[in-house]
């Protein structure tokens, strides 16, 4: 092998590995920050936290009867199937995808009402509660419940909007 062709071997080695590394900069695993799925988070987690915050003050009251509230269960449902919309439309968005259908499970579970349930719902609407609403202890573990899975997904959004700054 002549001198000329190891310095074009290696010529073309050094082409071949920045070409390679090139390549792997525009490489993305996750999907951007995006403001509206952060927004409609803030707004979900604020609307569920002041319904538990009203409905421990009328705790094991009549007031506090499931079938009384059934509206807030309507409206976060519904805000729920807009933002599950959104995130599911947004490319390389499978980890907000994934929260954001705990984040339902916790609030809704699986929407049949059921006294294995795990949700605010089914919490509220269980034999032993739906007349006078669930106990405060209870409904305040599931508010930590609840508010630590939203936390998660706005905490993922936070990230993606720093990683987003950083790269520019």
């Amino acid at each position: 092998m002549t001198v000329q062709q190891r310095h074009l071997i290696s010529l073309l080695s050094v082409i071949l590995v920045v070409l390679t590394l090139s390549s792997c900069a525009g490489v993305r695993l996750i999907s951007d920050y995006d403001e509206a799925t952060d927004k409609s988070l803030t707004a979900i987690q604020q609307k569920t936290d002041d319904f538990v915050a009203a409905l421990i003050k009328k705790a094991s009251t009549a007031d506090a009867a499931f079938d009384k509230h059934k509206d807030f269960y309507d409206d976060i449902d519904q805000q729920l199937r807009r933002l599950e919309f959104r995130v599911n439309s947004i490319p390389k968005n499978d980890k907000t995808i994934s929260l954001v259908k705990k984040i339902r499970l916790v609030i809704l579970g699986d929407g049949k009402c059921s006294d294995e349930g795990n949700s605010l719902r089914d919490l509220h609407c269980m034999a032993a509660s739906k007349e006078k609403g669930p106990s405060s202890v209870a409904l305040e573990i599931n508010r930590r419940n609840i508010n630590q899975t939203i936390s998660a997904a706005l905490s993922l959004e936070v990230a993606k909007k720093q990683g987003l700054e950083q790269n520019k």
